[in-house]
């Protein structure tokens, strides 16, 4: 089913629910990026600190942007709630990476092999249109990975909301979502350009308010889909 919601009404629920939590939020949000950055700086881990790590905090940030839009009480604590599902959290995130790798890899092939036939011998193609061959498969290849990262965005947001589901059930479930939302989802992605390039020319300091407020909004897109499906 469709998302019937406007857009602006999504926005509006996610800056009523951000109302007397806009500290807290920045401070849950900072403690993220912290964590996040300083698993990655972490020398000789080489990504694995993030491998492990990254979808359990994900979650717990998704289990305190929702307890706020609902109007929940929501702890800083919940940042952590990930890790008590830790396996479905981890199995969920590396399953989606692997389906999205699946479907990119013959995307992948085609263009290097193209690149090498092109490279080795440009005449017995048209020369002047063949190089233009690798760049619209790389422009299908990522307008697809695109629509592929909307078809599994919610999959986190599925294990945050719901503690007994299963990795595979909410990948399906975040299929069943998203069927005819892309489109939302994309008008709601787009509402916040203008106010990247605002906090852009803060430099960048306008992004500890825009951050929490666009994790508040897209709780509140899964919110009102969950509810309506």
């Amino acid at each position: 089913m469709k998302n019937m919601t406007p857009i602006r009404d999504l926005t509006a629920a996610a800056r009523a629910g951000m109302s007397g939590n806009w500290g807290k939020s920045i401070g849950v949000m900072l403690v993220y990026l912290v964590l996040s950055v300083g698993m990655s700086k972490v020398p000789f881990t080489f990504g694995l600190l993030q491998l492990v790590f990254a979808a359990p905090l994900v979650v717990g940030l998704h289990v305190y942007f929702l307890a706020t839009v609902r109007r929940q009480d929501n702890p800083l604590s919940q940042l952590f709630e990930g890790f008590n599902r830790f396996g479905t959290s981890w199995c969920a995130y590396m399953l989606v990476c692997l389906i999205i790798f699946a479907w990119m890899l013959p995307f992948g092939i085609l263009i290097t092999l193209l690149t090498i036939v092109l490279h080795l011998g440009p005449a017995t193609i048209f020369t002047g249109t063949a190089w233009a061959l690798p760049a619209i498969l790389i422009l299908i290849m990522f307008g697809f990975l695109i629509l592929l990262q909307m078809r599994y965005y919610l999959v986190l947001y599925i294990v945050a909301d719901d503690p007994s589901v299963r990795a595979r059930q909410a990948i399906r479930r975040s299929v069943e979502l998203m069927k005819d939302n892309y489109w939302p989802l994309g008008l709601l992605w787009t509402r916040f350009i203008g106010w990247q390039l605002l906090a852009i020319l803060t430099l960048g300091i306008g992004f500890i308010w825009l951050i929490p407020y666009m994790s508040a909004a897209t709780a509140a897109f899964y919110d009102d889909l969950s509810r309506n499906k």
